[in-house]
């Protein structure tokens, strides 16, 4: 079995004109079970060289908590929290974990979505990637030549539920959609993100993945999200990681043939 942990970055649901966060990302970390364990025990001996025993309760690691140096982070200088963030993409990297996103620039979105559906019609860009990351993990689950599934697991937010409900059930069952998948199996699983090590992982990764692609395209970011971009890179281009094209990208070479 792979666990599956999902999350995203640059969520402003269905504004899609806002220039703080004008990239939408969703990334996806694959867990094999075996390593499941020492994934954990490491994050876990990472979090106690920063913040000691016991652990505070809950202990939380959220992108933007850590980049503003709020809330748990608080605790930490400036150079401490920095460190802390690149211990954790390269715990990714360290284990060879697959790490797997879809961009969606939010402007050229919303140009689609009114060329598609009319004037004042919009759609959530988490409705849209969702799919397009599952075929990129069926894919990979498919090129380790084994008979394993993949258990899809996400942060328990209720704005996101149904949204990935709708997605998960187009990739099972609409026959006439091109977009399927074979080795995830049938449902989602939601989960709080206090208590699960991986999905604050992800959340770490889909944050400094999003400020790459934010600098990519000409964007200003700052010199400390800058740091992190070596590493971005060898996450999303290097081992098994999987850096996949832009949604609209797939969409315009592929779903209008």
């Amino acid at each position: 079995m792979y666990l599956v942990y999902i999350d995203e970055s640059g969520n402003t649901g269905l504004n899609l004109k806002d220039t703080e966060q004008p990239v939408f990302i969703m990334a996806a970390i694959i867990v094999d079970q075996l390593k499941w364990f020492s994934l954990e025990k490491e994050f876990l001996e990472i979090a106690v060289r920063y913040f000691g025993r016991p652990l505070p309760d809950p202990f939380h690691v959220q992108a933007k908590e850590l980049k503003s140096g709020r809330g748990l982070f608080s605790k930490l200088c400036f150079e401490e929290q920095l460190s802390f963030r690149d211990e954790m993409l390269n715990l990714l990297y360290a284990n060879n974990i697959p790490v797997i996103y879809r961009r969606i620039i939010k402007f050229k979105f919303s140009e689609f979505c009114e060329f598609h559906y009319g004037p004042g019609i919009k759609v959530n860009p988490y409705i849209m990637a969702l799919p397009f990351v599952c075929m990129e993990v069926d894919h990979y689950i498919k090129s380790q030549g084994s008979d394993k599934l993949g258990m899809l697991i996400f942060d328990e937010q209720k704005e996101n539920y149904d949204a990935a409900e709708r997605s998960l059930k187009t990739l099972r069952l609409d026959r006439a959609s091109i977009l399927k998948t074979e080795r995830i199996i049938e449902k989602g699983f939601f989960v709080d993100s206090q208590k699960s090590f991986a999905l604050q992982l992800v959340d770490i990764a889909a944050y400094y993945i999003r400020k790459y692609e934010e600098y990519k395209l000409g964007f200003r970011v700052s010199k400390y999200d800058a740091q992190t971009f070596e590493i971005v890179e060898k996450l999303t281009t290097t081992g098994t990681g999987s850096r996949t094209s832009d949604v609209l990208e797939w969409v315009k070479n592929n779903w209008a043939k």
